[in-house]
């Protein structure tokens, strides 16, 4: 019971050490920080960039990270389940787009809110009220900045969100995904894991309306999302693009494609080619 006791010390420790909140402004500085979904029971802190660059510009860019690291040792729900590699941010900032970081409830703070439940990072990582969290904070961002339409770009499990965020979301014109988790009873039954059973799953909902650009982006060396859990999604979707990239793993290499996938998404948005 002591060695137990000292091992659970030890990794709330481990997991309080980490600070997400600095991170987040080390890799980006000139990001300015908007505390988003302020009516609901968890808050979300987003992170906003290049807003002032273009005010003509009629699109946001909203970037969502992946599922961080929601057990510690895969026994114990992690304390902080902030992602530490921050995908998502890295390549928000290659991006001259306006844009927003969007955290996950919960997400991206110093010290987790007391009012937390562990739920909303492990089985229940892509619930309902996960959803509707984020979807009010977008709601509300968009009362503050009227006339914007909605890229949607997720990596990982932030591209589960994007797809049942576009769901409930009447302004999204695109939803890009990257190495992205959207079948994840075939992904637990992957690996092996506990099932989601309090999630949604995106290969369970409708089809996007036409008008919705969906791409799909995986790596032929993902070990950690199969590239055909993604590519059996899209199959079933008329209107989505499926791209293959042999080479990439789960993080590396996308910010080496990502300004050059950007421009294109943008001609197809703007029919300009």
């Amino acid at each position: 019971m002591r060695r137990l006791l000292a091992l659970l010390i030890t990794l709330s420790l481990a997991g309080c050490s980490f600070n997400p909140e600095r991170k987040t402004q080390q890799l980006c500085p000139s990001c300015e920080i908007v505390r988003l979904a302020t009516s609901t029971p968890t808050p979300v802190l987003g992170y906003l960039h290049n807003l002032g660059a273009s005010a003509d510009n009629p699109f946001l860019h909203v970037y969502l990270e992946g599922d961080g690291q929601p057990w510690l040792r895969g026994r114990w729900p992690a304390t902080n389940p902030s992602s530490r590699e921050m995908t998502a941010l890295q390549l928000m900032q290659l991006d001259s787009n306006p844009s927003l970081y969007l955290n996950r409830p919960c997400y991206g703070y110093r010290q987790t809110p007391e009012n937390c439940l562990s739920t909303l990072w492990t089985d229940g990582r892509y619930s309902a009220e996960v959803v509707a969290t984020m979807a009010a904070a977008l709601e509300e961002f968009g009362q503050k900045y009227p006339g914007k339409r909605l890229v949607l770009i997720g990596h990982s499990g932030g591209g589960t969100l994007v797809m049942l965020l576009a769901q409930r979301l009447e302004n999204v014109a695109a939803v890009v995904t990257l190495a992205a988790n959207l079948d994840h009873s075939a992904w637990t039954d992957t690996h092996g894991y506990l099932p989601l059973t309090r999630s949604l799953n995106p290969a369970e909902q409708p089809l996007l309306p036409e008008s919705v650009i969906r791409w799909h982006l995986a790596g032929g060396k993902d070990l950690q999302v199969p590239a055909e859990i993604a590519e059996k999604v899209a199959s079933r979707d008329p209107a989505a693009r499926f791209i293959l990239h042999p080479d990439f793993d789960h993080t590396c290499c996308w910010q080496q494609i990502w300004p050059e996938l950007l421009q294109t998404l943008q001609h197809q948005l703007t029919g300009t080619k």
